[in-house]
């Protein structure tokens, strides 16, 4: 049995040892001897936008080798290892504020995700995770639509909604009460130590001037949103305690007795054939514009809760003044048992019929808009009708208008959305051009396309087609009308081929379809097991391998681009171009021949010069051999 396989089946065990909420784990810390695991790490994170910056030490992914992971293996096995200090960057926000960002160097991020990897296999195993259901953020298959998609189908009738947001918080988790967590599930005190050396590690700060770190776990860090997950955890045990304190009443509430009385008003003049009078269209439209049950049943008292990483929401079916104690009590525990304070500018209680709450991008209310389904008659046509339901129904609508400050802040458009230049990207090939206005255009709509409002977006795809128009224009400099006259309505590029091969066109996406889809949430169904796919790349990995331009076996690394061209004008030269033929933008390359790329001695080298393409299959390189022979 390989190495590989005998780490694979460590964690596996460690996975099926957590389907007890109970279980206690220990000899954690040998795991970070396993070479296998930060081959794997590397694996996950050599693609990732980000690698090419440098941390604190100076250094990127770009260079990267087994002997780099072999040293990081040794100083664990002497318990020396320390997490460098990381590099502050601020991002700004959008109220004007500044988010705190860490960037790790590239040996402290491949070490993360080794840890990442571990606590993953306990704390959230597809066989049993240790989080609860509620939680969303930053697990594997679950995202901002998993929650919005729980809304919308297990929280009707709500009458009140309690925004919660909790201030800097990952700023804010303390060390000592996260280890204290950590202990629930884990006894191994140089596992636990490493943990803290991680939180411990420091920053530097736009000076260059180092600070400790005495709470928070690095916003960039690999494993700080899976231990920010382990910290909020008792948040969800609190509320799921709650919820099961405060419940009241049977399945449903009770019967409206106006719904039913009309009803049954209706009911008599069906029976009579009086079905096109006067009276029996208004009884209709009464009925069709009331809830069926009891919306303010005091008898009936529920509590709904998700939450995505620091963002959470209570529904509360009942009273404000219960929804004014849950903020109460949350709020004091948050204090007391995590020390972490509610933002009292983002922390409401909002009326679900008659306001507006804000979750995950989204505004969320209770109503009765637009909930038609199609049916099919007796002669085989559609037509919609009125779906009838006992209460109110979620309402989810795209805040179109935010989305326009939004582009009006990033220079699509002018405050009252009128389509702008983008002159930073003046600069680019009209292809590059139009593919970043799609990614913008495709994500907006993708993401909204549960929204009740999602015809609304149209003014969203507006603002960019002819922000597009514009943007090309001042690189041309011509007209908006000679851009469209030469682009086409939909402003279009075509890619000319080389070598026989086919002409490829790059298209603004102009969608036509606003039909509303309450259920387009994009959930990722697979069912690949995560763990085991990521091993299969590890046995793939071409860290280690010889030097593919002069096969040394010496001090091997591997070099690293920021990104491939495939379209434009422009084209690459020397080992780029290789890489664009191999589709690829890492190779091995022994640390001589490493240091030639960068000074540029190998511009006019060609594929069939290298010693071996990495990336080409055994049977293949086989195959090619016996026919040069």
């Amino acid at each position: 049995m390989d190495e590989s396989h005998k780490t694979l089946q460590r964690l596996e065990r460690l996975r099926q040892l957590n389907t007890d909420r109970n279980w206690i784990n220990s000899n954690l810390y040998r795991l970070m001897y396993k070479e296998d695991l930060y081959v794997l790490a590397y694996e996950r994170i050599k693609s990732a936008p980000g690698n090419m910056t440098p941390g604190t030490d100076g250094k990127t992914i770009d260079g990267i080798s087994m002997c780099m992971i072999q040293h990081i293996i040794e100083e664990m096995r002497t318990e020396r290892f320390q997490f460098k200090p990381v590099r502050t960057v601020y991002l700004p926000k959008p109220n004007g504020k500044k988010r705190k960002l860490g960037i790790p160097s590239t040996r402290d991020k491949i070490v993360q995700e080794v840890i990442r990897t571990i606590l993953e296999c306990i704390y959230d195993s597809p066989k049993g995770p240790y989080f609860h259901e509620t939680s969303h953020g930053f697990r594997p298959n679950r995202s901002c639509h998993t929650a919005l998609r729980e809304i919308r189908g297990k929280w009707p009738a709500i009458n009140w909604f309690l925004e919660g947001d909790i201030q800097s918080c990952f700023d804010a988790i303390d060390h000592g009460v996260l280890v204290s967590l950590l202990r629930k599930k884990i006894r191994d005190e140089r596992f636990l130590n490493l943990i803290w050396k991680l939180l411990r590690a420091g920053y530097l700060d736009l000076r260059e001037a180092r600070h400790d770190s005495l709470a928070g776990t690095p916003q960039g860090g690999l494993a700080s949103p899976i231990l920010a997950n382990v910290y909020l955890h008792e948040l969800d045990e609190k509320v799921e305690e709650m919820c099961k304190q405060v419940e009241r009443g049977g399945k449903r509430k009770r019967r409206n007795p106006l719904y039913h009385k009309l009803s049954e008003q209706k009911l008599r003049l069906v029976k009579k054939g009086a079905t096109r009078t006067k009276e029996f269209r208004e009884l209709v439209r009464q009925i069709r514009n009331m809830p069926a049950v009891d919306v303010d049943d005091p008898n009936f008292i529920r509590l709904k809760y998700l939450r995505y990483a620091d963002d959470w929401l209570v529904g509360i079916c009942g009273p404000r003044k219960l929804a004014e104690q849950v903020k109460e009590e949350l709020k004091t525990f948050l204090s007391q048992r995590l020390k972490l304070t509610l933002s009292a500018e983002k922390t409401k209680i909002t009326h679900a019929r008659k306001e507006q709450a804000h979750f995950l991008g989204t505004r969320l209310a209770i109503g009765r808009e637009g909930i038609q389904r199609v049916v099919t008659t007796n002669n085989g046509s559609v037509r919609p009708v009125k779906r009838r339901s006992t209460g109110w129904e979620i309402v989810m609508v795209a805040p179109r208008d935010e989305l326009i400050k939004k582009l009006h802040a990033k220079g699509f458009c002018t405050a009252l959305g009128q389509p702008t230049t983008k002159l930073g990207w003046i600069h680019l090939d009209a292809d590059q051009i139009i593919a970043l206005y799609n990614g913008i255009n495709r994500g907006v709509q993708n993401y909204y396309r549960f929204a009740d409002n999602f015809s609304h977006l149209i003014r969203i795809q507006y603002i960019l087609k002819f922000s597009l128009a514009h943007t090309l224009a001042a690189k041309y400099k011509c007209s908006v009308r000679q851009v469209f006259k030469r682009f086409g309505k939909t402003p279009t590029v075509t890619i000319k081929a080389k070598d026989g091969k086919r002409d490829r066109q790059v298209a603004f996406y102009n969608n036509n379809d606003w039909k509303k889809q309450r259920n387009g949430f994009q959930i990722n169904q697979a069912t690949v097991d995560q763990l085991r796919w990521s091993m299969k790349l590890r046995s793939r990995s071409k860290l280690g391998m010889p030097c593919c331009i002069c096969s040394s076996s010496e001090q091997v690394e591997m070099h690293h681009v920021r990104h491939i061209r495939k379209t434009g004008a422009k084209k690459p030269a020397g080992i780029n171009a290789i890489l664009q033929l191999m589709n690829r933008k890492q190779i091995p390359v022994c640390s001589e021949c490493h240091q030639k790329i960068h000074r540029g001695d190998y511009s006019g080298i060609r594929l069939s010069d290298l010693a071996y393409n990495p990336y080409e299959s055994v049977q293949r390189r086989r195959f090619r051999e016996s026919r040069m022979r």
